[in-house]
C-alpha cells in the first residue's frame, strides 16, 4: 500500500484554551487563526491536501440561545469547575453570534471548510470535553457527544471521526464513540513521553522533552501504522507542527527537517505520517508558520512523485 500522509487540526478558537488563557492574553492569536484559516485552505486546494478539522461542536452554532439548546442535559462535574465552559455561557461572558463575538462563534468558517475539497469535518467534542481529568464520567461524554452529533446533523454533517481534546484518548471513551457511530480517531503517538496524560500530570519536564524532541531524536521516529481492530480505526499521531517562536527559532529548521525526514521515511516503507495542530498556532507570526507549512508541502509533493505517497484525512481510513 502506497504510504498515506494525514493532516488533522484541532479547531475550538477560544473555547480548546479558555480555562487556562483570557481573551485578553490570547484573544489576538485566535483571531489571527480565523485569518489563517482561508490561507490553509488555499494551500490545501493547491496541493490536493485532505485533510480532518475536529472541531468543537459549540462553533456550529450561530447565536447563543443555539449553544444553549444543543447543550446537553447532564453535563461534567469536573473536580476542577474551570473546566467547564458552561457556567460562562450562561452567564452572559460569550456574545450573541459569530459577528459580535468570532473568538467563540465559527459557522462561517466551517462552511469555508466544508466547501473546499478533501476536507472531513469531524468532532473535537460539544464542549471540549476531558476524559482524563476528575469529574468525567460515561454518562456526561455520550451526552456531549450526543450533542455534538445533533448540532453537526442540523447543518447537514455526518461525524465519522474524533480527537479527543488535550489528545486524552482511552479505550474507555473510544469504545463509547464508536456506539456513537464514530469510526476513527487520532491515537497517541509513539513512545511512552507521549501517552495520553491528565492536565495535572503532564508536567513542564514532559513539556520541555517533547519540545525537544520535536528538533532532536530523543524519543522513537514518528513513522505511524493505522490499526483496525473491527470496529474503529485509530490513526495515530506523528509529530504535532509546533508554532514559529522567536523564542524557539533556533529549533524550528530541525523540527521541519525532522518532519521531513520523518514523512520521507513513511513515503518510503509504505507507512503514515500524520501531522497536526490547532489553526489559532497560526495567529501569531502567520508569516513564518504559512511558511513552514510550505515546507512540509513541498516535502509531501517530493514524497507523492517519488514514492506515491497519498494525502488522505481520517475518515478516508475506514471508508
Amino acid at each position: 500500500m502506497s504510504g498515506s500522509f494525514v493532516i488533522s487540526l484541532d479547531f475550538e478558537l477560544m473555547w480548546g484554551v479558555r480555562d487556562h488563557r483570557t481573551t485578553r492574553d490570547y484573544g489576538d492569536a485566535v483571531l489571527g487563526g480565523r485569518k489563517a484559516i482561508p490561507q490553509m485552505l488555499s494551500r490545501f486546494r493547491e496541493a490536493n491536501i485532505r485533510a480532518t478539522w475536529a472541531t468543537v461542536g459549540l462553533l456550529f452554532a450561530k447565536s447563543r440561545s443555539e449553544m444553549l439548546e444543543y447543550s446537553p442535559e447532564i453535563r461534567p462535574s469536573y473536580a476542577k469547575n474551570s473546566l467547564s465552559p458552561y457556567p460562562d455561557l450562561e452567564n452572559g461572558l460569550v456574545g450573541e453570534n459569530e459577528q459580535e463575538d468570532p473568538l467563540h462563534f465559527g459557522a462561517s468558517l466551517i462552511n469555508m471548510i466544508a466547501e473546499t475539497p478533501g476536507q472531513e469535518m469531524a468532532t473535537h467534542t460539544y464542549s471540549h470535553y476531558y476524559c482524563m481529568e476528575e469529574g468525567a464520567e460515561e454518562a456526561s461524554f455520550i451526552a456531549d457527544m450526543e450533542s455534538a452529533i445533533r448540532i453537526a446533523t442540523a447543518y447537514d454533517h455526518t461525524l465519522e471521526s474524533i480527537v479527543f481534546p488535550r489528545n486524552q484518548t482511552t479505550d474507555q471513551y473510544v469504545n463509547l464513540g464508536q456506539k456513537l457511530g464514530i469510526t476513527t480517531f487520532r491515537g497517541d503517538a509513539n513512545g511512552s513521553l507521549y501517552r495520553p496524560r491528565a492536565g495535572q500530570d503532564t508536567t513542564i519536564l514532559f513539556r520541555m522533552a517533547r519540545l525537544m524532541d520535536s528538533g532532536l531524536p530523543i524519543a522513537p521516529k514518528q513513522v505511524v501504522e493505522p490499526i483496525f481492530d473491527g470496529s474503529s480505526w485509530n490513526v495515530p499521531a506523528s509529530r504535532f507542527l509546533r508554532p514559529w517562536s522567536s523564542t524557539w527559532s533556533f529549533l524550528h529548521d530541525l523540527h521541519i527537517r525532522r518532519i521531513e525526514a520523518e514523512m520521507e521515511l513513511a513515503a518510503q516503507q509504505g507507512k503514515c505520517y500524520h501531522l497536526w495542530w490547532h489553526p489559532h498556532n497560526f495567529g501569531r507570526n502567520t508569516a513564518q508558520n504559512l511558511a513552514q507549512l510550505d515546507r512540509i508541502l513541498a516535502c509531501f509533493k517530493r514524497c507523492r512523485d517519488d514514492y506515491g505517497m497519498v494525502s488522505r484525512n481520517m475518515r478516508d481510513f475506514s471508508g
